[in-house]
């Protein structure tokens, strides 16, 4: 089945031919297809592996750690930095993952780790990548079964091409603020967007328009129709046809709305990664911004 360029989702139906397929008449996993549960949660003392993917997971799946990857320094203002070129090669390489791997990512919980490794892969060259629509959550509702069943697999080579234009700092992000060139999107849910107590944390970037990243979903958890997703970034204010720049409170969700404006043809908007943690750190209160704007 060929996967259209222009999405990064695949059907939980669609996952379980090819998982099917890359078990056919082999014993053990090739590095055509892997699937990755990217089960996460903030919380520093939540161990996914242990955790979520120990306890079940999708046939086939290994676990990928964005804590182990993306680990808080004291170079960088951002909760979750991102990991050095050298790091990512050798991590995906030792889960079997080539230049030519199908990589499909999912998660438990609401796909926000999910998109965050889905927008990883791609700033890192590799756009074989794709998104479980729905995660696990769906794939159970389908029917399909889960294991506790670690696979092993062979070490690949996986090179890198880092697209640095995929990404904004701070300095970046404090220079559209004036210029205006992108436009700012933010993921949060609207009372972190804004807030009506001027000495409450939150508040947001001057100029930013609010999607948040919950309304990117059904209520089955799968992703909303082209035509629903248009419709937010429309209500929000938001032009496609021009330049746009996604952030959020530590850099996750934020790659939602990257992969909804992929889905609506607009491939390379870039992250702001350090998003509002370093932006409410290093910017002058007087550049954020509580209320609601027009």
């Amino acid at each position: 089945m060929t996967l259209s360029k222009l999405t990064p989702l695949v059907s939980t139906i669609w996952l379980k031919e090819q998982i099917l397929a890359s078990l056919q008449n082999t014993a053990k996993l090739n590095n055509s297809l892997r699937v990755l549960d990217t089960s996460w949660l903030p919380d520093p003392e939540v161990d996914g592996y242990k955790q979520f993917y120990a306890q079940a997971h999708i046939p086939t799946a290994l676990y990928f750690d964005l804590k182990k990857l993306s680990s808080p320094n004291e170079t960088s203002a951002a909760k979750f930095p991102i990991p050095d070129s050298n790091v990512f090669k050798e991590y995906v390489e030792n889960l079997g993952i080539s230049n030519n791997t199908h990589v499909v990512a999912y998660d438990r919980l609401n796909t926000r780790s999910s998109f965050r490794t889905w927008f990883l892969f791609r700033l890192f060259g590799h756009d074989k990548i794709s998104v479980l629509n729905g995660g696990l959550r769906q794939w159970l509702t389908d029917g399909f079964h889960v294991t506790t069943e670690e696979p092993t697999v062979e070490k690949a080579v996986f090179n890198v091409n880092f697209r640095k234009h995929l990404l904004r700092d701070f300095a970046a992000v404090m220079k559209n603020v004036t210029s205006q060139t992108e436009q700012l999107m933010d993921a949060r849910p609207p009372e972190m967007f804004c807030v009506p107590d001027k000495d409450q944390p939150g508040g947001h970037i001057p100029g930013a328009k609010n999607i948040p990243f919950g309304s990117l979903f059904n209520e089955d958890g799968t992703v909303k129709s082209k035509e629903d997703l248009k419709k937010l970034f429309t209500e929000a204010g938001i032009d496609l046809q021009k330049p746009l720049v996604s952030s959020c409170q530590i850099g996750m969700t934020a790659c939602g709305l990257i992969a909804a404006a992929y889905i609506l043809g607009r491939e390379d908007v870039p992250l702001y990664n350090g998003s509002f943690t370093e932006w409410s750190k290093l910017a002058d209160p007087s550049m954020i911004v509580k209320e609601k704007q027009n």
